[in-house]
């Protein structure tokens, strides 16, 4: 059976990446559509009126999705405003679920800062449940972690929190050197392979040159797939910080950052956060174009790099896509850039030192000692005892 061609091999894998995400972008925008509640055409004020009737009948799920109701269908006026306002009153007062509640207040802050619900019954309510969330949460070891780094910026004022994540961003970085060295190591060496692997691609098709690319690699000791292996390193640091970052979101409220302020986010309303535990999408967009040049700027492999290039470009697109369905805090999307920053600089460092030549392992192996056997250091003025010499 004839083997693809490496060319077409990479046709077929762009083609499968872009219906994948074609796809995937499809299926959460379907979700989004679905899973909004029916648009009722009753008058705003009898669906106020029923709301408060399921309430005082403890009819909590249903009260709950006439609440959405109210807000889909006068969504940017004022009435939209109290729906959500509504329906995070059934969770804090009816429910008892403070949390719930507190999403409902942080999207009515977000998406309404200049109405009147919010301004006079929705802030309110706001500070009272951010205090008891974050009396609750104060319990824990990863809110008690952030804030003792806080406060160790306390001489900064509400500039604290922006020295508190570079710090924690800095620190976590420092723990990954010693793998991110070894990533860079390998991508270091796929560049010196390339000459090589130009060379087979020159003389060999199919899967002969598959097994002869699979052979240099072995002969140089070199894992083209370790790349991926290394990319997974950041992800447990990410789920642990975002985590944190969560159960610590209602100090984030004093925090801001250039144009992350009050008065930005009342302009701007949904796209600039009044603070760090709001979505900001600007500091969004421009993570976004940090990861793209750096997807940009690691390519080790030239005759793979059509098919790098489409993953940044995708991957970037999916990750917008994702933080804007989900609205990430911006405190979390400022530390995922600064990482994202660290890890290119520390990339353009470790290239610029001199590179070791590149040597067969079969070499390398040759000159270690043999059978695993470390050879012990001799004492000063240790001498070699004389070999006797044989009787005649």
């Amino acid at each position: 059976m004839a083997q693809q061609d490496p060319i077409d091999q990479r046709k077929l894998f762009t083609q499968t990446l872009v219906i994948s995400m074609i796809i995937w972008l499809i299926l959460i925008m379907g979700w989004s559509y679905f899973s909004r509640p029916p648009v009722s055409d009753k008058p705003p004020d009898q669906m106020i009126a029923e709301i408060e009737k399921l309430r005082a009948e403890k009819d909590y799920v249903e009260a709950s999705r006439r609440a959405q109701e109210l807000a889909n269908r006068y969504r940017g006026a004022e009435y939209g405003a109290l729906g959500i306002l509504l329906e995070a009153k059934i969770y804090y007062e009816d429910k008892k679920d403070p949390r719930e509640a507190y999403n409902r207040l942080r999207q009515l802050e977000e998406l309404y800062p200049n109405t009147k619900v919010y301004k006079e019954q929705g802030l309110p309510l706001l500070e009272q449940v951010s205090r008891q969330i974050d009396e609750e949460m104060g319990q824990l070891p990863s809110y008690r972690a952030l804030d003792a780094i806080m406060r160790l910026f306390s001489f900064a004022g509400d500039a604290r929190f922006i020295l508190g994540i570079l710090f924690i961003a800095a620190v976590i970085r420092l723990i990954q050197v010693p793998l991110v060295n070894k990533q860079f190591a390998s991508m270091r060496k796929m560049i010196q392979l390339q000459p090589k692997l130009l060379e087979l691609q020159q003389k060999y098709t199919g899967q002969e040159l598959v097994q002869r690319q699979m052979a240099l690699y072995k002969k140089y000791g070199v894992n083209p797939m370790s790349g991926c292996l290394y990319a997974l390193l950041p992800i447990p640091f990410l789920i642990l910080v975002y985590n944190a970052f969560l159960v610590y979101q209602a100090q984030f409220r004093a925090g801001h950052f250039l144009w992350i302020n009050p008065d930005m986010a009342a302009r701007f309303p949904g796209m600039v956060g009044a603070h760090l535990g709001q979505f900001d999408a600007p500091l969004t967009l421009l993570y976004a174009a940090s990861m793209y040049l750096t997807s940009r700027l690691t390519i080790t492999d030239p005759s793979q790099a059509q098919m790098q290039k489409t993953m940044a470009i995708f991957t970037t697109l999916m990750l917008l896509v994702f933080s804007w369905q989900f609205r990430f805090p911006a405190a979390f999307i400022l530390y995922w850039l600064l990482t994202n920053v660290f890890y290119t600089v520390h990339y353009k460092l470790y290239m610029r030192t001199p590179a070791p030549e590149l040597t067969p392992v079969d070499d390398a192996e040759s000159q270690a000692p043999r059978n695993g056997a470390v050879e012990k250091p001799k004492p000063m003025g240790y001498q070699p005892p004389k070999k006797r010499s044989k009787r005649k």
